[in-house]
């Protein structure tokens, strides 16, 4: 199912205007959090598995900032063809203040060097093609629900140049 772009446009808007509210919730600046995550691309119903780092710092005048890590794999086959893939990259995310402590919402940007392979089975003969992929940015939205001041659920929403991204659900903790 290939999204169209506007409902990405009004996602995000009315994910921004639902998310500007007042008060940080339970992230705690110069604090590391960590954790798994699975997700369906916007290819089928592909799971994809992943995991996320964030750095937490409180920036004077701007607010809260997440910086760090995701990696993202996800493979699938068909009657001929399977497929691999990988993503590793960096993220950024702007946490927006928000009156519910059980609630972080925020907002980012995630640059990430995509890489994959293809490979063909058929009438006996196996063909593997040279690995493909290359640099992406995307957005990407998405919050925390704290169950525990150390533990969230974690859900994101992506978007960008790599022509399908996913939608991700999982848990972090706080180290």
């Amino acid at each position: 199912m290939k999204l169209d772009k506007r409902y990405y446009l009004v996602f995000t808007i009315v994910l921004l205007l639902f998310l500007s509210q007042t008060s940080f919730s339970q992230l705690v600046p110069e604090n590391h959090y960590i954790g798994p995550s699975i997700g369906l691309s916007f290819l089928g119903s592909v799971p994809e598995f992943g995991a996320n780092h964030e750095y937490i710092m409180q920036i004077e005048d701007i607010g809260m900032i997440g910086v760090g890590g995701i990696f993202r794999y996800w493979s699938y086959r068909t009657a001929w063809w399977s497929y691999t893939n990988i993503v590793l990259g960096a993220q950024g995310n702007y946490y927006f203040e928000f009156d519910n402590e059980k609630i972080s919402p925020f907002v980012g940007l995630v640059f990430a060097y995509y890489g994959g392979s293809v490979k063909w089975r058929g009438s006996g003969d196996t063909w593997t093609s040279p690995g493909h992929g290359g640099l992406y940015l995307a957005g990407q939205a998405g919050g925390r629900y704290w169950l525990s001041p150390t533990m969230a659920l974690s859900a994101r929403f992506g978007f960008g140049t790599l022509s399908y991204y996913a939608l991700t659900v999982g848990i972090d903790f706080q180290l």
